[in-house]
């Protein structure tokens, strides 16, 4: 494709018959493992897996995929495979070693490989079972749900709003980052079922983003905080992503659609921030910074890309006439860079400032991200 053509529509249009034609064919059929009915964690550059402990994230990542591509109409049988994948999922990770929440991976044996209660992993069990809900409302799905909440409420909750990044820890370092995918998990919920309780958890975490995540002297979102959301000194307290910049401003536009939150004044700067200095000079989006912009790690990855585009679909939106331009340029760079080099349907996922790949296999977490800036570039741009 051409990046000096600025239209998206025909590119949303050719990413739709790619993830159609390649994408879920390779990640529903060389992903997914029969025997168990969950999804596997990687595969190689041919196609092949990867053996590899099973994390939860990766497992509620798929289900999304597969029920967003039935409801759509891109593959129907997805369904089936979502519902089928989602069940065995909270057999096999939900209260398997008879204490409450969700273990962080499973062995190929089925067992816990890890047994710790992470909240990142626990907010994307929440969204995989709302994305299961939105296909079939099974009540198992709701009570779930529920207790998992409830043990957010209980086992979780932080000093100063908000939850501990692992159930158990002392709080001593706390992460937004497992925060934004919760906000994405209630607005799911939310959407799926109408419910105020939902939007209501989503609004709480916009105004925690606001007031503690935030920082205004910067316009910059740093990665890790210290007890109850003070700042972190020393070097860790300065790094920012720009992927979570343009991840966080696509989630907030949609929170003040959903809610009429006022959030613009936040997320428009965390946007412009990532838009001045994410970028290297190749036109990719680079791992890590300092709220300066001073780059700390110059890899990129393929999933920043994914959040830039879903980004600029929000600003234009908001009525920003540069802004399907940018998500032009970062589409093409996205396909040329990270989505060839591999089997059809897959991925170089993490590319190091030279452009080559940092590892030999294709994380099936990475689907998530590019199916959902697919979509989304569909919604905005139709063709």
């Amino acid at each position: 494709m051409d990046a000096a053509i600025p239209g998206m529509a025909h590119r949303a249009a050719a990413g739709r018959d790619w993830a159609v034609r390649a994408a879920l064919p390779l990640w529903a059929g060389a992903g997914f493992d029969t025997r168990d009915s969950l999804f596997r964690e990687r595969l190689d550059f041919s196609g092949a897996p990867v053996p590899a402990p099973r994390r939860l994230t990766t497992q509620a990542r798929q289900v999304y995929v597969l029920a967003q591509a039935a409801l759509l109409g891109w593959r129907p049988d997805g369904k089936a495979q979502a519902l089928t994948a989602m069940r065995a999922t909270i057999a096999h990770y939900y209260r398997p070693d008879d204490h409450p929440g969700w273990v962080f991976s499973i062995g190929p044996d089925g067992a816990p490989a890890d047994s710790r209660r992470e909240l990142y992993a626990h907010a994307f069990a929440l969204f995989g079972l709302a994305w299961a809900w939105r296909l079939e409302p099974d009540p198992v799905f709701k009570t779930v749900r529920d207790e998992t909440l409830a043990l957010l409420d209980e086992a979780f909750a932080g000093p100063g709003g908000g939850y501990l990044s692992y159930m158990g820890d002392d709080g001593a370092e706390r992460h937004q980052n497992p925060h934004m995918h919760l906000l994405e998990a209630m607005l799911a919920w939310h959407e799926a079922t109408g419910e105020p309780a939902m939007l209501a958890r989503a609004r709480a975490i916009g105004e925690l983003f606001a007031t503690s995540f935030f920082q205004p002297a910067t316009a910059a979102l740093p990665e890790f905080f210290g007890r109850g959301w003070t700042r972190l000194t020393g070097a860790r307290g300065r790094l920012v992503e720009p992927g979570h910049h343009f991840e966080w401003a696509w989630l907030l536009h949609r929170l003040e659609a959903t809610s009429g939150q006022k959030l613009r004044q936040v997320a428009g700067p965390l946007y412009d921030h990532a838009c001045r200095f994410g970028y290297d000079r190749d036109g990719l989006v680079v791992d890590c910074l300092t709220e300066d912009g001073a780059v700390v790690t110059a890899s990129r990855r393929t999933w920043p890309h994914t959040e830039a585009i879903k980004a600029h679909a929000a600003a234009h939106e908001q009525g920003d006439p540069a802004a399907e331009a940018r998500a032009a340029a970062v589409w093409d760079a996205m396909f040329a860079h990270f989505l060839s080099g591999a089997v059809s349907g897959g991925w170089r996922d993490h590319l190091d400032p030279q452009g080559r790949p940092l590892h030999a296999y294709m994380p099936a977490t990475t689907l998530y991200h590019v199916f959902c800036a697919i979509a989304e570039a569909n919604r905005v741009w139709p063709s």
